[in-house]
């Protein structure tokens, strides 16, 4: 059933202008009913989940995505264990050998389907993990991350989970023409490249030049070695020309924590893949929301969920914060045409956090990203229950994807380190937007069609070997004489090879398709018999 709400939009912004007032309406709201196992911690049987991301696959009429768990199940425990023994981090790893995962994901009916499972990987191909990096490279050497509660301090020690150089805790995810996954994450915080596979192939991050990292890793600015505790880059997007983006989830705690938690500030990081190249943009939260008291939200309870690109320069992205009885949860439209690239260097004595605000930036020549409210998800319709909205599709002009992170169904209110289990599932929402209210300027490549019709004409198809190493070969039968065509599209829609075309054809075919020159991936496979048409998914693995 459908429910039309109100809802706000943003007044102009790039070009595009709407009415003050709209409509949205919640189309469906899709619920993870069948997850997967991960084990059982303090009797409770865990399950994966964590969506924190969402990203489109093309061909799919707006039904498939890209998504990924975080680090696994973490239960906040600061005040675990007897006085004593206090976690010296403040969250406890209940499975520590937990892999991040990254899924393919289907709308199917109400409920989301999961069709296929990647494991996320180091160079060498072994699985990675989701604890904490080693002393200097994202954690401090005072850090040890529990992996349960005690009772006598004197085992405190054999509760402690080991740091790997190749764990990360993924929040975003986009993928590029050639079919890598590109991940970021709030671990380190670091932006990991992958293949198909899920291996790592290059990792950006701040400590690239330190003895000890990787050969894999690319230097990006120091400054992000000053994140806050699990709140690292929370956002993914990749805009048309390949250029990607993300934001760090709160402001730096540049140069102090002090500064950190009074600045509306959080620093926006554009990489460009082919050069290496960086840059720098200030993005400012809401800062202060209502009267002093236990229910105002203040510049530090402001995060980050995900982005999403519109074009080159416009993206839409989630922003929220909860205090007391006050929350808010919002996407906003923004644009980094006319801000100012910023650095880690001071301005006049401050760093750009210490500016503060848009009067500060100002003061120092500096212009923000421009922003307004697109929509405000707790007006329309969005789960009171649902803690975290964090995944975000654009799947067309006037269709949006919203996620929920779950945590993995589990809350730790006291931080004690004993879970308590929420029944909460991981869902995506999809809402509509109509007439003057769809998204403005969006960039739309040109894709096959999606839709699949009239097939009775073929039968007998076969796609094999699937997957493929070299070449692939598509049997089929034809009932009557039709001419044929058989592209082949990478998950962004873009053509992969050649139409091949054969005219006036009838009974068995055969045609191989050359495969050998594709990169390791997902393809769809479309074949045309007239005005009829099937589409098969290929894998090239080698």
């Amino acid at each position: 059933m459908k429910k039309t709400l109100p809802l706000l939009l943003a007044a102009t912004l790039a070009g595009g202008s709407y009415s003050a007032y709209a409509q949205i309406t919640l189309k469906q709201d899709y619920k993870n009913n069948t997850a997967a196992p991960i084990g059982t911690f303090q009797q409770i049987q865990f399950k994966e989940g964590g969506f924190s991301t969402l990203f489109p696959i093309a061909n799919t009429d707006g039904k498939e995505f890209w998504t990924c768990s975080d680090r696994g199940v973490n239960v906040d425990c600061s005040s675990a264990n007897p006085a004593a023994c206090h976690p010296t981090y403040d969250k406890m790893f209940c499975f520590p050998a937990y892999a991040p995962k990254i899924h393919r994901i289907k709308l199917n009916g109400d409920s989301v389907q999961v069709l296929q499972t990647i494991t996320m990987k180091r160079p060498d191909g072994t699985t990675a993990t989701g604890v904490l990096n080693p002393a200097g490279f994202g954690s401090k050497d005072a850090e040890k991350a529990s992996t349960d509660t005690v009772l006598d301090c004197s085992a405190f020690a054999t509760k402690i989970a080991a740091k790997d150089q190749w764990a990360l805790d993924p929040e975003g995810l986009v993928v590029d023409k050639n079919n890598n996954f590109w991940i970021s994450e709030e671990n380190g915080p670091t932006i990991w490249k992958m293949d198909a596979s899920g291996k790592a192939l290059a990792r950006y991050t701040p400590y690239a030049s330190q003895t000890g990292s990787a050969s894999i890793d690319i230097q990006i600015d120091t400054v992000f070695k000053t994140r806050k505790n699990n709140r690292g880059f929370e956002s993914m997007a990749m805009a048309p020309n390949g250029k990607l983006y993300t934001i760090i989830q709160s402001p730096l705690l540049n140069p102090s924590k002090t500064i950190g938690e009074s600045t509306e500030v959080h620093r926006m990081l554009e990489i460009d893949p082919v050069t290496n190249a960086t840059r720098m943009f200030a993005y400012l939260n809401e800062g202060v929301i209502g009267a002093s008291g236990p229910d105002q939200i203040r510049m530090s309870d402001w995060k980050i969920g995900d982005m999403a690109a519109v074009n080159d320069s416009t993206f839409l992205v989630i922003e929220a914060a909860t205090r007391g009885n006050t929350v808010r949860k919002n996407i906003y439209l923004v644009n980094i045409a006319q801000a100012t690239p910023i650095t880690s260097a001071l301005y006049n004595g401050k760093t750009v956090e210490a500016l503060v605000d848009s009067a500060g930036l100002a003061g120092e020549g500096i212009k923000a990203i421009r922003k307004k409210l697109f929509i405000d998800l707790t007006a329309n319709g969005w789960p009171a229950e649902l803690d975290k909205s964090e995944g975000l599709a654009i799947i067309n002009d006037s269709t949006l994807a919203v996620g929920n992170d779950n945590d993995f169904g589990q809350v730790c209110p006291n931080a004690d380190g004993i879970a308590i289990a929420t029944g909460t599932l991981s869902h995506v929402l999809v809402y509509g937007l109509k007439g003057a209210n769809k998204i403005p300027n969006l960039y739309t490549p040109v894709t096959p069609p999606t839709t699949v019709h009239d097939i009775d004409a073929v039968s007998l198809v076969r796609l094999y070997p699937n997957p493929a190493t070299r070449d692939a070969v598509l049997e089929f039968d034809l009932a009557q004489r039709t001419d044929i065509s058989v592209d082949v599209y990478d998950i962004q829609g873009r053509k992969a090879a050649a139409t091949i075309n054969r005219n006036q054809v009838t009974g068995s075919q055969s045609i191989r398709i050359a495969a050998s020159g594709f990169h390791n991936g997902f393809y769809m496979v479309q074949l045309r018999a007239g005005s009829q048409k099937m589409q098969y998914k290929l894998v090239v693995a080698r």
